[in-house]
């Protein structure tokens, strides 16, 4: 299944044909030609996307499922599917904002007040605010309901002190949305609270996590005595656990899009290396039966992504919720992923090992980067063995597991 296929799937004829014209208008000069590069320092990426953000929220092209009345379009279901796969299929990629738009916005919409939403919601879309997420922390990492993080209020403050860990792109982020306890004495998914921090606050410390390949995309945090206003207080005080499920509730819902379309052009890659390279018999990878068997199984892994994430779009249509489709697409793609990036060092051989900036390494060491970096992608927004409980639980009709509280 292509994204055309998708896209004609989807319907809605119009407002693909409105997106595509603005898009032909707005994107940058030069777009989709191959002289077109993105710039590869962090910082200035970040810079160049952030401006794409704000200029796509002009246009009323980001936030697309929010309310009109907060700068939304209330798009449809299939409205949503046609903006990803377009956006996917034209290699835009994740805007800097994407937390605040996806996660922070359609919470404080839901559970913020007339005064967060006045002050929060405009600068997430035109990514003024970028997001971090506070959840997993040293002793409560899948058991996010074991948090430790004490929010304690006193007056019209809170005071909130503890660590979180694994925490995404803190580190150039200048809020965080963060579950903190308090009340100690509730039950284990009682008493937690959500709060917005900024990022820059007395006692607050950022310290990047250096990953094993390199590159630090997570973050430990400590809260030391840090004091915000009770106003950033995210729904009701001890309402956090019901208020983060309504925010996490479709985290993983739209997700197979973009994870589908990075894995076929991965699997486009690997292709062409796998047909280019020579090894010293004289014989091309492509030309090995075994190697061959194994392209064709990722081919075909990148249809049942696309497949089983319809599946679940077809559900909600029918005024259902999102299913364990969406940790099946999270498990099953990353479990993949890594055979994925497996299959592209068996290729390259020797010289897959090779680091980035390798004057032999294969695509510039991408494929060795990938190999280590799809080890993190199974652990981020629920372990894979979180993700087997889901559908254990959802698909099989297993017993909770005895840990998890009621």
């Amino acid at each position: 299944m292509t994204f055309e296929a998708i896209i004609e799937l989807a319907g809605d004829h119009a407002f693909h044909e409105e997106l595509r014209t603005w898009l032909d208008e707005n994107l940058p000069s030069g777009w989709g030609t191959p002289g077109f590069r993105l710039p590869r320092a962090p910082g200035e990426r970040r810079t160049f996307l952030r401006q794409l953000q704000a200029t796509m929220a002009s246009g009323k092209w980001v936030a697309i499922h929010w309310p009109t009345e907060y700068g939304g379009r209330g798009a449809t279901l299939a409205q949503q599917i046609i903006y990803n796969a377009e956006l996917a299929a034209r290699s835009v990629p994740q805007l800097p904002g994407h937390r605040g738009l996806t996660i922070v916005g359609p919470t404080l919409i839901k559970h913020g007040t007339s005064a967060q939403q006045e002050r929060f919601l405009d600068r997430i879309r035109y990514g003024q605010d970028l997001w971090a997420g506070g959840f997993s922390e040293p002793e409560a990492g899948s058991d996010l309901a074991a948090l430790r993080t004490r929010g304690e209020i006193d007056g019209d403050e809170i005071v909130v002190t503890g660590q979180k860990i694994w925490t995404s792109s803190a580190h150039w982020c200048n809020w965080i949305y963060t579950l903190v306890r308090t009340d100690p004495k509730a039950l284990k998914h009682q008493g937690i609270s959500v709060v917005a921090i900024p990022l820059d606050s007395p006692g607050v410390t950022v310290r990047p996590i250096r990953n094993i390949a390199g590159t630090s995309e997570f973050n430990e945090i400590f809260f030391d005595d840090v004091t915000v206003p009770v106003d950033n207080i995210i729904g009701p005080v001890n309402g956090g656990w019901t208020v983060n499920r309504t925010t996490l509730s479709h985290e993983h819902f739209t997700l197979f899009i973009g994870a589908q379309v990075r894995y076929s052009r991965s699997l486009e890659q690997i292709i062409r290396l796998a047909c280019s390279l020579e090894r010293p018999d004289g014989r091309r990878p492509a030309e090995d039966p075994a190697v061959r068997d194994r392209i064709a199984r990722a081919w075909a892994v990148s249809q049942l992504l696309l497949v089983n994430g319809m599946r679940n779009v077809a559900k909600v249509q029918a005024g259902g919720n999102p299913g364990p489709e969406g940790s099946i697409s999270k498990l099953f793609g990353q479990e993949s992923e890594k055979e994925l990036f497996e299959l592209a060092l068996d290729i390259a051989g020797p010289a897959g090992v090779l680091d980035r900036g390798a004057r032999s390494a294969p695509d510039h060491g991408k494929w060795l980067y990938g190999y280590l970096s799809a080890r993190a992608a199974t652990i981020g927004g629920g372990t894979s063995e979180i993700h087997k409980n889901k559908i254990a639980e959802g698909v099989l009709g297993l017993p909770r597991d005895l840990w998890a509280d009621s």
